[in-house]
C-alpha cells in the first residue's frame, strides 16, 4: 500500500470496509507486520536525496539557458526540461543509448575523472538543419553524421558545455574540456562498469520536434563536490553577484531577440456610443497636432520620438530624440489630467 492514497482509493477502501471485504483488524495486522525494504547490493544508492534535488535544481536552470540559446540561435521556439534524474551504474547508462549517437567525453580543470553529455540524433540533426537555413524537419532514418555536420555539432557541443560551466559556478567553478566527439557508446568506456553515474535526462523540444538529451555525471568526478551538494550551501552561494562573463553572454543573448516596435500617431477617448456611430469617411480628432512627434513603442513603453515620412513607396518614420524616464512619467500624467 503507498503511504499516500488518492481520493479514488480512500472510496474503494471506505467500500471495502462497508461491504465486509476487508476488516479493520486485518488492516491493523498488516501494518503491525514487519516491513522489509529491499536493498540491492549491485546498485547502492551513492548519492543522499538533498543531493539529488541540489543537481535537480543546478540543471533546472542549465537546461533553461540552453533553451534559450538555442531558440536565439536557430529562430525556433525552443523547451528544455528535466525528464528525470536518477542515480545507475554506468553499464546501465551504456546500454541504454542507442547507435548511432552524439556523445561528448568532456573533462573538468578541478575535477577528476571525465563525464558525457548525449544529444539524440534526432535533436542534433534538427538543430544542424536549422543553423543551415532549413525548416528543421524531423528526420526519417537515423543515419552516422558526416563530417560536416559533426563539426557544426561539435560547435554546439562547446556551447553546451560553457553553459553547464556557469551552471555549476555557485557550487564549484572548473573548465570543461571537450575530450572527443563519438557516436558510437561502445567506445566511451571512461569508468568501470559498475560504478555509479547520476543520469539527467532532458526533453526537448525544437520547432515541434520531440527528443532527449543524457547528462551522465560520474561518481569519482562528483565526488570532491558532494559535500557542497546541499540547499543550504546552494542558496547561499547563489546570493553572489553575476561576473563580467555573465553580463556579457546575457547581452549577447538579448541581442538575437526579436520585440515589437510600434508607433503611436495619437490617441483619443470616446464615449461608446461615440464609437457605435462611427462611419466610413468620419474625422477624428487626436491628442496631438499635425506638425509634433510621435511616440516610437518598444514592447509597451514609449522609448522614442519620432517623425512620420515616406521611403519610396512605404511609410517610415525618423528617430528625433530618446525618451527619458522621467520624461515619461511627466508625459503620461500630463495625459490623463
Amino acid at each position: 500500500m503507498a503511504d499516500v492514497l488518492s481520493q479514488k482509493e480512500i472510496d474503494a477502501l471506505l467500500g471495502a470496509l462497508s461491504s465486509g471485504e476487508v476488516s479493520a483488524e486485518e488492516i491493523k495486522q498488516e501494518e503491525e507486520t514487519k516491513k522489509v525494504r529491499i536493498y540491492s547490493f549491485k546498485r547502492p544508492s551513492k548519492f543522499s536525496k538533498e543531493q539529488m534535488r541540489t543537481l535537480d535544481m543546478i540543471h533546472e536552470g542549465f537546461a533553461r539557458t540552453i533553451g534559450t540559446n538555442l531558440s536565439a540561435r536557430t529562430r525556433a521556439l525552443t523547451s528544455i526540461t528535466i525528464a528525470s534524474i536518477d542515480q545507475m551504474t554506468f553499464e546501465e547508462f551504456t546500454r541504454s543509448m542507442a547507435n548511432p549517437t552524439i556523445l561528448a567525453v568532456f573533462s573538468a580543470d578541478t575535477l577528476p575523472s571525465n563525464s558525457i553529455f548525449e544529444v539524440n540524433l534526432k535533436v542534433a540533426y534538427v538543430i544542424v538543419e536549422k543553423l543551415l537555413g532549413g525548416p528543421g524537419s524531423a528526420v526519417k532514418k537515423i543515419r552516422t553524421p558526416t563530417d560536416i555536420e559533426m563539426a557544426i555539432i561539435k560547435r554546439e557541443m562547446l556551447t553546451m558545455l560553457d553553459i553547464l560551466k556557469d551552471a555549476w559556478v555557485n557550487v564549484i567553478g572548473f573548465i570543461p574540456h571537450l575530450e572527443t566527439l563519438e557516436t558510437n557508446p561502445q567506445f566511451v568506456q571512461i569508468v568501470p562498469p559498475n560504478e555509479m553515474v547520476i543520469l539527467i535526462t532532458f526533453n526537448v523540444v525544437i520547432s515541434g520536434i520531440e527528443g532527449f538529451m543524457n547528462l551522465c555525471l560520474t561518481s569519482s568526478m562528483l565526488e570532491p563536490v558532494l559535500p557542497k551538494l546541499t540547499a543550504s550551501s546552494w542558496f547561499t552561494s547563489g546570493k553572489e553577484e553575476l561576473s563580467e562573463m555573465d553580463v556579457k553572454r546575457n547581452k549577447e543573448v538579448l541581442k538575437e531577440i526579436s520585440v515589437p516596435v510600434k508607433v503611436e500617431i495619437g490617441s483619443i477617448r470616446l464615449t461608446f456610443s461615440e464609437i457605435l456611430s462611427l462611419n466610413v469617411g468620419d474625422v477624428i480628432r487626436l491628442d496631438r497636432k499635425a506638425k509634433s512627434s510621435i511616440d516610437v513603442k518598444i514592447g509597451t513603453k514609449v522609448k522614442f520620438k519620432a517623425r512620420p515620412g515616406t521611403v519610396g513607396m512605404k511609410k517610415a518614420i525618423v528617430i528625433t530624440e530618446p525618451v527619458e524616464e522621467s520624461e515619461l512619467i511627466f508625459t503620461s500624467s500630463e495625459r490623463r489630467s
